[in-house]
């Protein structure tokens, strides 16, 4: 039984890989780097067409999560799967006679717009005195019209900040979640192992 997981980038592998590995689960599965979000829309019928049971999707809703929606049905349509109109808050998995199962999770929440950025921001503890000084550094870049990030990339200005502000600046955020500068076990990131393993471990 093969089974695959397809994500945009190499930062998406890496954080998935860490939060895993936190939350043990089995590696019944391959992590797949797409390259990008276009590529991945351009090959799923072909991953759908070949030797593969299941196939989890994971890719991000950026400014328009009915867009990204729509972009996956569109491609499903010309397989026999019933599509919902609105996508599981707790991740949708599809099922077939014919065709692999499919699961998907659109970053943040599978509700918002948004980016893997997004989800990892909310993996911040809440205790943390750093990140308001963060927001607060940002938001004066704002209005001082000094920020050269477009607003939907501010989720990514915010961690990357943030992880620069930390014992090891710089870390990369799947390094950040083994060494446990952010949290793992939060209700965003159990919905998701939770749809993880309902998906490739039922």
């Amino acid at each position: 039984m093969k089974q695959i997981l397809l994500v945009e980038g190499n930062d998406d592998k890496h954080v998935f890989w860490a939060i895993f590995e936190k939350h043990k689960v089995e590696g019944s599965f391959e992590v797949i780097d797409t390259n990008g979000i276009d590529n991945l829309l351009i090959d799923l019928p072909s991953y759908l067409k070949t030797d593969n049971d299941t196939i989890g999707i994971v890719i991000d809703a950026d400014t328009n999560i009915q867009s990204r929606w729509n972009s996956i049905k569109n491609i499903l349509k010309d397989f026999e799967y019933t599509l919902p109109n609105e996508l599981e808050a707790t991740g949708t998995i599809l099922r077939s006679n014919d065709w692999p199962t499919i699961g998907l999770w659109i970053m943040p929440n599978n509700n918002t717009s948004g980016m893997l950025e997004d989800f990892v921001s909310v993996l911040i503890p809440n205790e943390n005195e750093i990140l308001p000084f963060v927001n607060e550094t940002l938001e004066s870049l704002e209005i001082n019209k000094l920020n050269n990030y477009k607003p939907i990339h501010k989720s990514k200005a915010r961690i990357h900040t943030w992880l620069a502000w930390q014992e090891n600046p710089g870390t990369p955020m799947g390094l950040a979640i083994t060494r446990s500068f952010l949290n793992a076990n939060n209700e965003l990131c159990n919905l998701f192992i939770n749809w993880i393993n309902k998906l490739f471990n039922p």
